[in-house]
């Protein structure tokens, strides 16, 4: 078999493989679910002033970075430990009740330090203490969201991904359907709009509960499946939680240090990019089952061969996307987006180190189980962060909080491929 043969082979079968096929059904899930956020976005953009947009990508802002803390390292320890348990319905439930519960705990008490903080949050942070009212009421959809997004971790774990990907494109859907009818009853303005979204997060809650199924709640709780949970999701947890902040600390830093409008410039364009951390996400979820329990050596270099094709097609993408950046965004937003162009071209920098971290995450956590390697970077990328957005924010503006990101993702990629190539041959080598 000559060199084409063999590349043609290999093509095939990463095309035709099983993951590729739960690779195809989820991305499907998420590009609609993609599409309907940014037809919400452009008619959002276009029907409030760009203060209001400003508040509302800070608020939710805010909303997105406590329900990706409060999932603890929850939705990948699902990922690790459920698979195995699928031939024992009574320990899989009952690991299910466990998590569950350890789920709902954090999130209502984090739900509680907000409505404790609201008037804080309102008037230093967002500077209107108008706003207060609209903080605690997003409290309702974080709830919503974060177990939401637990039932779609089960789903990804029993590899039952259709269910998974209409759950994502619903959330956005029934999204545009309530900013519909609120534009066409004339009651358009920043409350209406956050309820759109908890409304739309509340009823995708309900769905995914009816895929799952009630038995779960039935089952007793279990000490041993929480001590392997607390075990296995700790180091999880801080990273996610660190992730977590300085993923959402652009926005939230950025309308803190200058005002709304600059920020509604600078959360046009990130609102468009944010298609890249959703698609990762998901690409993630479907590997993650399998990866987990391959055996072999060579089994693992071929899917490690796979995950890195896949990991360099969505890169491509976004070297296209940052080519025709200006002719992009003026056509969806019109001209009045403009001044987020530059912005929209160095945050889809930011995503090739983001993307191209892909391989190294997955090894690191599901292969050789070294979840503290995420913590490691996670630390780091939050310093990175902080210290940038400190430093650029008042000296570039809205420009700020992207050249921090490129700085720290740029870091974060070398450090996580590095420690996960050292861990993956010790790994080896000890088999």
């Amino acid at each position: 078999m000559n060199m084409y043969q063999k590349t043609s082979s290999l093509i095939r079968k990463l095309l035709l493989s099983k993951t590729a096929r739960n690779t195809y059904l989820v991305f499907m899930g998420n590009m609609i679910s993609a599409v309907f956020a940014f037809i919400f976005t452009v008619v959002l953009y276009r029907v409030i002033s760009l203060s209001d947009f400003g508040y509302y990508s800070a608020i939710f802002s805010l909303f997105i970075l406590v329900c990706d803390v409060s999932d603890v390292g929850i939705g990948a320890s699902l990922a690790r430990f459920l698979p195995s348990l699928k031939n024992n319905r009574d320990r899989f439930n009952t690991f299910i009740k466990t998590s569950f519960l350890y789920q709902s705990g954090i999130v209502l008490v984090l739900c509680f330090l907000i409505l404790i903080l609201s008037n804080f949050l309102a008037g230093n942070f967002f500077h209107n203490p108008s706003l207060t009212p609209l903080v605690r009421v997003i409290t309702v959809g974080i709830f919503g969201l974060t177990i939401l997004n637990f039932f779609s971790y089960i789903l990804s774990a029993e590899e039952r991904f259709v269910g998974a990907s209409v759950l994502s494109a619903l959330s956005s859907i029934l999204r545009l359907i309530f900013l519909i009818l609120i534009i066409l009853l004339s009651f358009v303005n920043l409350t209406s709009v956050i309820w759109t979204q908890i409304a739309s997060m509340i009823l995708t809650a309900f769905v995914a509960l009816a895929f799952i199924g009630t038995r779960f709640l039935k089952s007793s709780p279990s000490s041993k499946d929480f001590g392997e949970l607390l075990k296995f999701s700790k180091f999880l947890g801080i990273a996610r939680s660190l992730t977590a902040v300085s993923s959402r600390l652009d926005t939230l830093m950025l309308i803190a240090f200058t005002n709304s409008v600059e920020t509604g410039i600078y959360a046009t364009a990130s609102r468009v990019i944010s298609i890249y951390p959703l698609l990762a996400g998901s690409f993630t979820s479907v590997i993650a089952p399998r990866i987990s329990g391959i055996a072999t050596k060579n089994e693992f270099k071929d899917y490690l061969l796979k995950i890195i094709l896949a990991t360099l097609g969505l890169i491509v993408t976004i070297l296209v996307l940052i080519v025709i950046a200006n002719p992009f965004i003026t056509i969806l937003f019109g001209e009045k987006a403009k001044d987020s162009v530059g912005v929209f071209q160095l945050l889809l920098v930011s995503q090739i180190f983001f993307t191209a971290s892909i391989p190294a995450v997955a090894v690191a956590i599901y292969y050789v189980k070294k979840p503290q390697i995420l913590t490691i970077n996670s630390v780091l990328q939050l310093i990175i962060v902080i210290v940038g957005n400190l430093i650029f924010i008042p000296r570039y503006g809205r420009m700020g909080p992207a050249l921090s990101l490129i700085l720290a993702f740029a870091a974060t990629v070398f450090l996580t491929s590095y420690l996960s190539i050292y861990s993956l041959r010790r790994h080896h080598h000890e088999k």
